[in-house]
């Protein structure tokens, strides 16, 4: 599967937030999307998932036009998890869950055997099976985050679709996240899109990174190719060294001393 926005303008209202975007999708991989704040990267994945309506341009999933996919049709193929979320407080996680299962699924029509067989899936790959009888709101932050993420997944989308998934999170649930992302790229194949704000996570975790400065595509490319002290010195006006340590696949950002 393969997602290509072409010349897009997107905003809210009267104010147009990014312009002239093209972007291109393609599953199977981690791709990052990167910027100061303010700068349209959740703007961007909102108007790739249709979270967002954009004003000019298009988006086209495999060819085919987003703006003639159904709601069932288009959440059987991305899933998308956005910053905001909640369910009612008397809903069990297992609950929650089985509810990703609705885009396969008349109105009328409740969970059979097979979609059981998926829920149970989503709710393991993702470290929450123990959580299941629990109610979402008796959950920690990181535990509701890999909730709500193993809801997403009972949609078996091809690409996975995260806004600043480790936002309010400690250090180690955002390592517990950057892991539950790596393992269900490499082990299942599934392609995930991240609005991210940390770039060392950015940097360790993607194939892939979208730059966007001032609304637009500052830069495009793999992460030793983009994450450079020249890029955080004109996107984010940050001076650092890029370290390569021996025995270390990925360098590390190393960001000038405060004086």
């Amino acid at each position: 599967m393969v997602v290509n926005g072409k010349k897009l303008n997107i905003g809210y209202g009267d104010h147009t937030v990014v312009r002239d975007m093209d972007i291109n999708i393609k599953a199977g991989k981690i791709t990052s999307i990167i910027g100061p704040n303010g700068s349209g990267k959740s703007t961007v994945l909102k108007a790739l998932t249709r979270l967002l309506p954009y004003k000019q341009g298009s988006v086209f999933i495999d060819g085919r036009s987003l703006k003639d996919y159904s709601s069932k049709e288009l959440a059987r193929n991305i899933g998308v998890l956005p910053q905001m979320h909640s369910a009612p407080p008397d809903f069990r996680v297992k609950e929650l869950v089985g509810y990703g299962r609705m885009p396969y699924q008349k109105w009328y029509q409740k969970n059979n055997s097979e979609d059981d067989k998926i829920v149970d899936w989503a709710m393991r790959s993702t470290g929450v099976w123990e959580l299941r009888e629990k109610s979402i709101h008796e959950c920690s932050g990181g535990e509701s985050q890999r909730v709500w993420i193993a809801t997403v997944l009972t949609q078996q989308p091809e690409i996975l679709f995260l806004d600043e998934p480790t936002t309010y999170l400690d250090i180690a649930h955002q390592l517990e996240m950057m892991q539950l992302v790596k393992k269900l790229n490499k082990e299942n194949g599934i392609g995930v899109v991240m609005v991210l704000h940390d770039l060392s996570q950015a940097l360790e975790i993607s194939d892939w990174i979208v730059v966007i400065k001032d609304g637009k595509k500052y830069d495009e490319g793999k992460p030793e190719d983009v994450i450079t002290p020249k890029m955080m010195k004109e996107v984010y006006d940050v001076d650092c060294d890029i370290i390569h340590i021996a025995g270390r696949e990925k360098p590390l950002i190393a960001y000038k001393e405060i004086c």
